[in-house]
């Protein structure tokens, strides 16, 4: 056959192709928060990158997002799009990252790496209490000196008490209005939660809007949910989207 009688057939199949979408990547979306020494927040998102957010200035610092590697992160490299949950011990130099796979990582925030060992599986050695949940984790949040909150999937939370070290008695619990109190209508819908520095906690919603939560009143503050955008989170938007099981 001659290549004149293939031209047609070629240029159909072309526009063809051309007519086709191109579907665009997923965005990267936020899996988890933490508090960090030097006035610091550090968010990490699904496609193994994090930005630093500075609070006094309250914005993005330049130049992020970054790669989780171990230039970044010494020894959290692999486990960058694993990260489901992030927070900080009873020591404030060690932070603790929760993965997708039921396992952990504890981080030496001074020395600035990965302790040896890890990581570890959550179970009722490392964790009393947590280890059926362990991959139903989506949130950590840090409540004062000894407490902390896990977010769930299934609309429930656990409060771990970190001087006893482990679950308390009676959780999980339902989130709804006399627990947290103006978070209900949410409970499913919560990507990430970090403990501000001015009595107030910031839930991240996976639709791209926040909950701003009073601890001196206890519930979400009025007025929200609202959008996270460059007016609200300076260099934030388009981050806080998280894809979840339906």
């Amino acid at each position: 056959m001659k290549i004149q009688h293939l031209l047609p057939s070629l240029a159909a199949l072309a526009l063809t192709f051309a007519a086709v979408p191109v579907q665009a990547a997923d965005p990267a979306v936020i899996t988890a928060a933490i508090n960090w020494p030097g006035a610091k927040a550090q968010f990490f998102l699904s496609d193994g990158t994090y930005v630093r957010y500075d609070i006094k200035e309250d914005r993005a610092d330049e130049g992020y997002p970054k790669p989780i590697n171990n230039n970044t992160w010494p020894g959290l490299g692999p486990y960058g799009k694993m990260i489901i949950a992030a927070a900080i011990g009873l020591d404030k130099n060690k932070a603790y990252f929760y993965l997708s796979d039921g396992t952990y990582i504890r981080y030496d925030i001074a020395v600035g790496g990965v302790d040896r060992g890890y990581p570890q599986p959550v179970d009722n050695k490392t964790w009393p209490g947590l280890a059926r949940y362990a991959t139903k984790i989506y949130g950590a949040l840090n409540w004062g000196s000894t407490k902390l909150y896990f977010f769930l999937n299934d609309g429930t939370y656990l409060r771990y008490d970190l001087r006893a070290d482990r679950v308390e008695e009676g959780y999980p619990k339902r989130i709804d209005s006399s627990t947290w109190p103006g978070l209900a209508p949410y409970a499913r819908n919560m990507a990430a939660a970090i403990n501000w520095t001015n009595e107030k906690v910031y839930f991240f919603l996976d639709n791209g809007t926040y909950l701003r939560f009073d601890t001196v009143t206890d519930r979400v503050d009025p007025g929200f949910p609202k959008p996270i955008d460059n007016r609200t989170w300076p260099g934030l938007h388009g981050f806080f989207r998280r894809m979840r099981d339906k």
